[in-house]
């Protein structure tokens, strides 16, 4: 995770929370991360990158904060990727099994397609080849997901959008108006 200062300094005093990130076939990647909000259902999480990267053509800069939210019941999970400023770059849906959600850790497994969605854009679908060469197991649930989150892309961003909204003031301390597209 990036260095909590500036306007994410309040998000140090969160507590620390694992996102495990598991591939079908084997293989994961770990992630620190601080735990923002906990409900019967989910959990969010916040993220600071620390090293710029860039996906499709969305520039993530350090400092850039990803608000991720993850579901017990949900075929997807959802990063809000948002400027220190406030401003929205985009909001990426994770085609992924539901998460396992454990004291310090959050588990899923990535199912290959993504969606992404920028401010004022309609969803473009990511790696959906991946989807062919999952485990046979796995491929009718992705394809469902998948076909889901493009029929509710917007439902779903108006969830991501209006919690980050309210998380965004507790992890800037209420200094700024929360996030913009």
């Amino acid at each position: 995770m990036g260095v909590l200062r500036g306007t994410w300094a309040c998000a140090g005093q969160l507590p620390e929370v694992v996102e495990v990130k598991r591939r079908p076939r084997g293989g994961c990647a770990q992630f620190a991360c601080r735990l923002l909000e906990r409900w019967p259902a989910g959990v969010a999480l916040f993220y600071v990158v620390g090293e710029a990267r860039s996906v499709a053509d969305v520039h993530l800069e350090p400092g850039v904060a990803t608000f991720a939210y993850y579901w017990r019941a949900r075929w997807y999970n959802v990063y809000h990727w948002v400027t220190p400023e406030g401003r929205t770059l985009a909001y990426y849906v994770n085609v992924a099994t539901p998460a396992r959600l454990r004291q310090g850790t959050v588990e899923w497994t990535d199912l290959g397609a993504d969606v992404l969605v920028r401010p004022e854009a309609g969803p473009e679908i990511l790696d959906a080849r991946e989807l062919q060469a999952l485990p046979t197991p796995l491929q009718a649930p992705a394809r469902r997901s998948l076909e889901h989150v493009l029929r509710a892309w917007r439902r779903i961003v108006q969830e991501a959008e209006a919690r980050t909204r309210r998380l965004y003031r507790q992890v800037t301390g209420g200094g700024h108006p929360g996030p913009q597209g």
